[in-house]
């Protein structure tokens, strides 16, 4: 990894960059697999999602990590207590986000092995993540361990809906 980047747990004050970074990404990787309505939402809520993330930060209902190049925010995962009722005693990374620009040089595996960690650190031995069914992604997720174990629909915006494959991984 470039030895610019930086770990670290997030703060309040990362929560605008974390959402620019969100907004961006969702319009790269997931253009084909969300209808545009989605993705421009997300790009026009930047400001809303900024304020509902500060305020999951500040309160720790769910912990976030970012990955940081020359002062600014450049990748992001959050993790805690599965969401999914069919997993309830494990861990979830339940969002790992990285700019295209900084993809392949190791922020991804950082951001995942932070996560990891601390998952590990608060006594879970094993966690999911939900990938978009379609996103490349899945295999970086396949390279990191995982194994899909199934496939769950969620409901987003306007009604619409996605389904995901649930990655499992021992930690």
């Amino acid at each position: 990894m470039d030895k610019n980047i930086i770990v670290r747990n997030a703060t309040p004050q990362d929560a605008t960059g974390i959402s620019i970074v969100q907004a961006y990404t969702w319009g790269t990787a997931y253009k084909g697999l969300m209808p545009d309505s989605v993705l421009e939402r997300r790009i026009t809520g930047t400001k809303a999602n900024s304020d509902r993330l500060e305020s999951i930060i500040e309160s720790g209902r769910f912990k976030y990590v970012v990955a940081e190049y020359k002062g600014a925010v450049v990748g992001f995962a959050s993790y805690g207590k599965s969401r999914d009722e069919n997993y309830p005693r494990r861990g979830e990374i339940g969002a790992l986000y990285v700019l295209k620009g900084f993809a392949g040089c190791g922020t991804g595996r950082a951001l995942f092995e932070f996560s990891a960690q601390k998952l590990k650190q608060l006594g879970y031995t094993a966690m999911i993540i939900n990938c978009l069914t379609g996103n490349p992604s899945v295999e970086f997720y396949k390279h990191m361990g995982g194994i899909i174990a199934g496939q769950r629909t969620d409901r987003i915006f306007d009604g619409h809906t996605i389904t995901e494959d649930i990655l499992k991984f021992e930690l």
